[in-house]
């Protein structure tokens, strides 16, 4: 750290804006999530139809936010960071009011693509900001609590937009979405000198130090293991979005789930879970390693995607979907530590982007093979859920091989 520099401290009030907004922007998108399934249902009238568009509208998304988390992951180590975040949050609300204002499927495909354009710009910076202001000795502890802030906003947005759509009208969420989505840029802007002030050579600007060199380098080996991370994510993103579509379309046609439903399951049985994990995973990861730390709670998850596709009610469906997530999301906070690690303070930017976008190509090609694969199997509902067991432990012997 240059001299004079501040520690980004869980209790600081740096820390607890940058963790409002990613809560905020994050609890915005979730209001939408349960109830655009359904919005589809009044453009396309056929099951296979709504299945694949929302296919598409995930492999869009995905699409837009692995190009520009490239985009976000190169600039975020050339010009201030706080300034990308403020240029993302400003045209966030956009993405709502395209669903508010929808008249067939072209308009929402439209709001996934800036929504996309939003998170891959921004989210670089965002990490990028947490990890080289979290002390080296407990990253994986700062990123966990900091990860509560999507996850937390992922848990009770579902619930209340279903809620919404249900109780008044469908189209409640996307117009609470985006007041929701203004206030976030309105909180941001003004807090954004004081930050400036406060860590004027961290905030804003990629810094040099003395870190970086010595503890990473540029070598051949250190390029391989950036291969072998991004190699790793791509099945990662791939098998997750094979994962999603399955789910959807499970909950939806063999459950036959409300926009309610939809989102208590996705709220306790992803969310939930996911929250519950951090606080211990980052704990372990810190004391055990972080390679230990992921192969052994992906490796000890996979066997419950074969047990979802068995479920005769929602409650089974949500217990089971609760235990994978828990177990599974045991391992996110040493992902972000890890690569804070590999990476040296001035290249965290790309370090971070490029590796969600490697993510993001497999997420990308995931919910499009998931719909065919559906609608290929159906009533065949295990085979999509093995598919995404199996892409899941393809990233293992990847993992393995990266040397720390």
């Amino acid at each position: 750290m240059p001299k004079g520099s501040k520690f980004l401290t869980l209790f600081s009030l740096e820390f607890l804006v940058l963790w409002l907004v990613v809560f905020a922007a994050f609890f915005a998108g979730s209001l939408c999530s349960p109830t655009v399934p359904y919005l589809l249902k009044e453009f396309l009238t056929q099951e296979a139809a709504v299945v694949a568009m929302i296919g598409y509208l995930s492999s869009l998304l995905t699409l837009a936010r692995t190009v520009n988390n490239v985009l976000g992951a190169v600039l975020a180590d050339k010009i201030e960071r706080g300034a990308i975040i403020l240029i993302s949050l400003g045209l966030l609300p956009l993405s709502f009011l395209l669903l508010w204002f929808a008249t067939d499927t072209w308009w929402v495909l439209a709001s996934y693509l800036f929504f996309g354009f939003v998170f891959g710009l921004s989210m670089p910076s965002f990490n990028a900001i947490v990890a080289d202001l979290a002390k080296k000795s407990n990253r994986a502890t700062v990123f966990a609590v900091f990860n509560l802030s999507w996850i937390i906003a992922q848990i009770l947005a579902p619930v209340i937009g279903g809620l919404l759509s249900d109780n008044f009208f469908l189209r409640l969420p996307f117009i609470a979405a985006f007041f929701v989505s203004v206030m976030t840029f309105l909180t941001y802007t003004v807090y954004f000198k004081k930050m400036h002030r406060n860590f004027p050579n961290l905030w804003l600007k990629p810094y040099k130090n003395k870190e970086s060199i010595n503890e990473v380098g540029y070598s051949n080996y250190f390029r391989k293991n950036l291969y072998l991370l991004c190699s790793a994510q791509f099945f990662s993103g791939f098998s997750n979005g094979v994962f999603l579509l399955a789910v959807t379309a499970f909950l939806m046609y063999s459950l036959k789930a409300s926009p309610t439903g939809m989102g208590v399951s996705f709220s306790l049985g992803w969310g939930v879970a996911t929250a519950l994990a951090q606080i211990p995973g980052g704990k372990v990861s810190d004391k055990f390693g972080f390679k230990t730390t992921i192969i052994s709670f992906i490796s000890a998850a996979t066997p419950f995607f074969l047990l979802l596709p068995l479920s005769t009610t929602l409650l089974q469906f949500t217990l089971v979907f609760t235990l994978l997530c828990f177990i599974g999301n045991l391992s996110t906070p040493a992902l972000s530590a890890w690569i804070a690690n590999l990476f040296s303070a001035r290249e965290r930017g790309r370090g971070y982007g490029l590796t969600s976008a490697a993510w993001g190509v497999g997420a990308v090609i995931g919910p499009a093979t998931g719909s065919i694969v559906w609608t290929l199997s159906k009533p065949n509902y295990l085979i999509p859920f093995i598919a995404a067991a199996a892409l899941l432990l393809s990233q293992l012997p990847l993992i393995a091989s990266i040397r720390d």
